[in-house]
């Protein structure tokens, strides 16, 4: 039970705020002035962290005032705090500083700053757009609730003009049949004295219970059929109806009596009075809103995975911004664009996939797209079919490319005779997955005397994401990398039937 007699459903308070975005709708002045103002906060709080950073974090408060902007007065202001934004940090903190000149790391630090922007715009205008979808179907849907209860009005009006309220109900049953009907809305009626509840064939179907032939339901069976948690309140609302000859609107659960589903309704029904000042008569409507649930779900589903994947991306980024080291600024940017670079190209098969799963050799190919005319001839892919889940696209992604980049400066693809082979196999009988990576060719193997970024991302970061076991052969005649991990860290739930048939060692 969700609602009581007389009253509307009551939004959360939290679901009205975010109803109310953007902010200062129609006001252009405020908003523009907040924008400022956040803008300039956002260059006095650079200000004062500028001591306390190192060298190559121009964006650092920034990028939390266009999103602020962008969320809360609407992407096109966003976009104001955006250019300000990035004029600012532009002059006074990307070097040469105090100029607006385009030397290569300007130029790379700008394009960063762009992409990032530019994909929280979108993500902000996404998520308004939903939510203004939302709150269309909301009104709609009260318009709808409105209709309803001015029909119910209607009949009870027509009642109260006939001398004899049981011919009056049936004749109303005949007339509102065909609208109901084809509204799927269901109509029941309630002769209070004899106890007596008569049902439409619409109220049988909702309820998935066979109709009977004279229409007649007990009232224990209909009060039977609704959820448990439900059943006291409901019946305490109708006993009130009933005593006060007074109408109410309510929202319930019931468990289908064919099926046991639980479906959500929608409920609105009113009270005659006899001459007697007692209630002889209740008249009501059932409507399976089980659907507009679901959609009303899925949307918030959707605003909270939104923000979720936001919130990661952005984590990911600034740890890969932290563990990037270089001589100078210009290596530094270098090194940290490739793997942002690395971390889009999983984003985008994603995007592609609409979130479903990525196949792995498509992964290799991307993050490989710098070697792609050697796919084939240096380097050979080789595996049964391998859907990722969404949690492993990023993580194996990042790992070929830090093992690809050090073949390029280190291993088997720094001359023009080394080989790399990429395989992967399923085991059946362990539920394990297993990728390698094997280097042959190449200049002779020195061990690393240090561990770097890259180490971390192909030892650690995989090995605690996908829960595996990961090692790594520095043998003189070339560089091995192998991955085991259980098949369902890895491989999407919709894998093809044919995986499961695979054999591998």
């Amino acid at each position: 039970m969700t609602g009581r007699a007389d009253q509307p459903h009551v939004a959360m308070p939290v679901t009205r705020w975010m109803e109310r975005l953007p902010l200062a709708r129609g006001r252009f002045v405020v908003g523009s002035l907040t924008t400022l103002a956040i803008v300039g906060l956002a260059w006095l709080l650079r200000v004062v962290a500028d001591p306390f950073l190192p060298p190559g974090f121009p964006y650092v408060t920034f990028f939390p005032a266009v999103i602020v902007t962008s969320f809360l007065f609407g992407v096109r202001l966003g976009g104001v705090s955006a250019l300000l934004c990035g004029l600012i940090a532009w002059y006074f903190y990307i070097n040469p500083v105090n100029s607006f000149a385009l030397p290569y790391g300007a130029q790379a630090a700008l394009a960063f700053y762009v992409f990032v922007v530019a994909t929280d715009l979108a993500l902000v205008h996404w998520m308004q757009n939903a939510n203004r979808l939302l709150i269309n179907e909301r009104e709609v849907n009260r318009q709808l609730a409105d209709s309803k209860e001015q029909m119910v009005r209607e009949l009870e009006h027509r009642i109260t003009e006939r001398n004899k309220a049981a011919d009056a109900l049936l004749e109303s049953e005949v007339q509102t049949h065909l609208a109901t009907q084809t509204a799927g809305i269901g109509l029941w009626q309630w002769n209070v004295r004899t106890g007596q509840i008569r049902w439409d064939r619409t109220m049988f179907e909702l309820y998935g219970m066979v109709p009977t032939a004279d229409g007649l339901v007990p009232y224990s069976d209909y009060i039977g059929s609704v959820h448990p948690d439900d059943a006291a309140a409901q019946d305490a609302i109708l006993q009130d109806t009933v005593a006060r000859s007074g109408s109410s609107q309510r929202e319930f659960r019931i468990q289908r009596r064919d099926d046991g589903r639980v479906r959500h309704l929608r409920a609105v029904e009113a009270a005659r009075a006899g001459t007697d000042g007692k209630t002889e008569w209740v008249v009501g409507t059932n409507l399976d809103i089980s659907e507009q649930r679901d959609r009303e779900a899925h949307v918030q589903l959707l605003m909270g995975e939104i923000n979720h994947r936001a919130k990661n991306m952005l984590g990911v980024v600034m740890a890969v911004a932290h563990q990037t080291s270089g001589t100078d600024h210009a290596e530094f940017m270098l090194r940290f664009s490739a793997r942002i670079q690395s971390l889009a190209a999983g984003q985008d098969l994603l995007v592609d996939s609409q979130w479903k799963g990525v196949e792995l050799e498509m992964l290799a190919r991307a993050q490989l797209d710098h070697f792609k005319d050697l796919i084939g001839d240096r380097i050979t892919l080789s595996g049964c079919p391998a859907l990722l889940s969404p949690s492993a696209v990023q993580a194996i992604g990042m790992a070929l490319h830090e093992l690809a980049t050090n073949a390029s400066k280190y291993g088997a693809l720094s001359n023009d005779q080394g080989r790399v082979a990429i395989a992967w196999h399923h085991v059946p009988a362990s539920r394990r997955f297993v990728i390698t990576w094997h280097e042959t060719g190449g200049p002779p193997v020195i061990p690393p005397t240090r561990r770097g970024f890259g180490s971390i991302v192909t030892g650690k970061m995989v090995r605690m994401s996908l829960d595996g076991d990961v090692s790594a052969d520095y043998a003189p005649s070339g560089f091995s990398w192998r991955l085991e991990c259980p098949s369902d860290k890895i491989i999407d739930d919709r894998i093809s039937p044919g995986l499961e048939h695979e054999s591998g060692s």
